[in-house]
């Protein structure tokens, strides 16, 4: 192949009316002349060897001449065999072009827009409804449209203009008896492509321009050449976004089995040239190891919920990963959880592994059929409780590890659409420094529906109709006694509860009529449901709280199930003096 500079020499309208069916049978019936001739060959031999033996220089003549029969038609099978390959794989190739290109159409009439003969989008002119949310999220779902529309129809004028040039080029060589010895297959098969390149911020070419370029090289490979890309080379599938998460998995095992043998290998060093300046290394290999052991405890996991490995990653401080509970390609409804301050896989990924196991099960509970996949999204170096004092870059008081990873965060949740062949409802739950990441990634276009902070420390947005989401999708929970969710506000940009537009949900239940907190702003046990109420930064996703239903509700794409804050419990949340972070504990000081 010519690679991704080659000139595009076929146009959409080209495409559009190539008949790859056509080619398939031609290949059929090249591969039956090329037994037909084979069984030539072989009648000739038999002929030779059933003929009465005899000597001398005629019998030498007639041998000489039977063997450049045989070999003449050994050629001949030969060409045909590469002709027949070539015009095969071309039929795949532009099958997946015109798959491509229908794919592209499909996704433009769903949106009442259409593409030319040229792979021009026309837009439909969209009238006014005075609300700049609604208006905002409209736009963005258009430029999502044009980034996804224009890789398609790229990727698939490209693959059409270069199996167009790969097969007259096999042809000819064919024709010439060139090109490839018999049985070696060396010009049958072209050398695989790698996905293309991350384009430059200036080039992107819009919205999520490089999921949906890694989405549409993935579509325009033949079902081969997607097995032989996973096999051969499993570093340009793990990790891509855009690819579906049965590929990645499968890519995945592969990439996982290599970083443990290096991280035993960086383990087996450490202890070789132990002494107290290697400390810290001992402890990062050895921290790498446990962390990929939990990656493959969880994987092995039997109980009866499909995990799929999207990503794993050990060149950086921690191991990242990313595992999926569930179909991630086809689940009508898709939850992405952000983990914040001091998450580590190592850690934390079991612990998230079991929570994640029930929640998804409620919510397929309330789904009114539909079923829901939960991705435990680890895909960056969690700012760590030693680092307050140690680092100014990874500071947990500082925004610029939310800004750095917020980009891989909005092409995971866009690479989840664009790998799958029907949308689904996507969601993002993000507990503590993990929503103010959330809150970055919303910045940026991307596929995702509806967001869940909870225990924000503050969002980098005042108002929703700057991040483009729909009306009503960005919801908050705070519980009471949150010091993170109350005071995080000061150092990150906005209260998550200020921001406008956002629907503020209940974190906690009164057993009865009345002020449900004290005058140090913190529930009364006798009031309050303790069993339904979250307390403190780390409760939310406890089982039977008002929290944890109310991010079921969302996940499920059941809003009607929400629960919403009530003056009571907005009284406990406001910012106030703090005794700590479990008021369910303290004595209670007020009868």
């Amino acid at each position: 192949m010519s690679g991704a500079g080659s000139a595009l020499t076929m146009t959409v309208g080209d495409i559009r009316a190539c008949r790859p069916q056509v080619l398939l049978e031609v290949s059929r019936r090249l591969e039956d002349r090329r037994r037909r001739v084979l069984g030539l060959a072989e009648l000739t031999l038999w002929r030779r060897s059933a003929s009465p033996r005899w000597s001398g220089a005629a019998s030498s003549a007639a041998t000489e001449r039977y063997g450049c029969v045989v070999a003449g038609l050994g050629r001949l099978a030969t060409s045909i065999a590469l002709a027949g390959h070539a015009v095969g794989h071309a039929a795949g190739r532009l099958q997946s072009a015109l798959d491509l290109v229908r794919r592209a159409d499909r996704r433009a009439a769903e949106e009442g827009a259409w593409v030319d003969g040229e792979g021009h989008l026309f837009l439909p002119v969209r009238a006014s409804v005075g609300d700049p949310a609604v208006e905002a999220h409209r736009a963005r779902l258009d430029e999502l449209l044009r980034s996804e529309v224009h890789a398609c129809l790229t990727q698939a004028r490209r693959a059409a203009s270069e199996s167009d040039g790969e097969l007259v080029r096999a042809l000819l060589c064919s024709a010439r008896g060139s090109g490839a010895q018999p049985g070696s297959g060396a010009g049958v098969v072209p050398a695989l492509v790698p996905p293309p390149q991350p384009p430059s911020s200036a080039t992107s070419g819009g919205a999520g321009a490089q999921v949906f370029a890694a989405a549409a090289w993935w579509r325009s490979l033949t079902d081969e050449e997607q097995r032989r890309a996973v096999r051969d080379h499993p570093e340009w599938v793990g990790p891509r976004d855009g690819v579906p998460a049965a590929a990645r998995h499968e890519a995945n095992l592969t990439l996982l089995a290599r970083a443990e043998r290096d991280a035993w290998a960086k383990v087996r060093g450490a202890q070789r040239r132990a002494s107290a300046g290697n400390a810290a290394e001992r402890t990062r290999a050895a921290e790498h190891v446990a962390a990929l052991q939990a990656v493959r405890d969880v994987l092995g996991r039997r109980d009866g919920g499909q995990r799929r490995l999207l990503l794993v990653d050990p060149t950086g401080l921690d191991v990242k990963a990313v595992v999926a509970i569930g179909d991630v390609d086809r689940a009508d409804h898709v939850v992405t959880f952000v983990g914040g301050l001091s998450t580590m896989v190592g850690a934390d990924l079991r612990r998230y592994d079991d929570t994640f196991v029930r929640m998804r099960s409620e919510a397929r509970a309330v789904a009114r059929g539909e079923d829901v996949a939960v991705v435990t999204w680890m895909g960056y170096d969690a700012p760590q409780v030693h680092e307050i004092v140690g680092s100014v870059d990874r500071n947990v008081l500082n925004a610029k590890l939310a800004r750095d990873n917020a980009g891989a965060l909005a092409d995971f949740v866009t690479g989840v659409e664009s790998a799958r062949e029907r949308p689904a409802h996507q969601t993002v739950w993000a507990h503590s420094y993990g929503a103010t990441l959330a809150g970055f990634a919303s910045l940026r276009t991307s596929a995702v529906d509806d967001v869940a902070v909870f225990g924000a420390p503050g969002l980098p947005f005042s108002d929703v109709a700057r991040v483009a989401l729909k009306p009503g999708s960005l919801n908050v929970l705070g519980a009471v006694g949150d010091d993170v969710f109350s005071y995080g506000w000061i150092v990150h940009g906005t209260p998550a509860a200020d921001v406008a537009g956002a629907t503020r949900l209940s974190t906690f239940a009164l057993k009865k009529a009345g002020t449900g907190c004290n005058h140090w702003l913190h529930a009364r046990s006798d009031f309050v449901d303790v069993g339904r109420t979250s307390a403190g930064h780390s409760d939310y996703l406890r089982a039977g709280t008002d929290s944890a239903r109310n991010l079921v509700a969302i996940a499920a794409g059941r809003p009607d199930l929400r629960v919403l804050q009530g003056a009571d419990e907005r009284a406990c949340t406001t910012t106030g003096p703090s005794l700590g972070t479990d008021p369910m504990r303290w004595p209670r000081l007020v009868p």
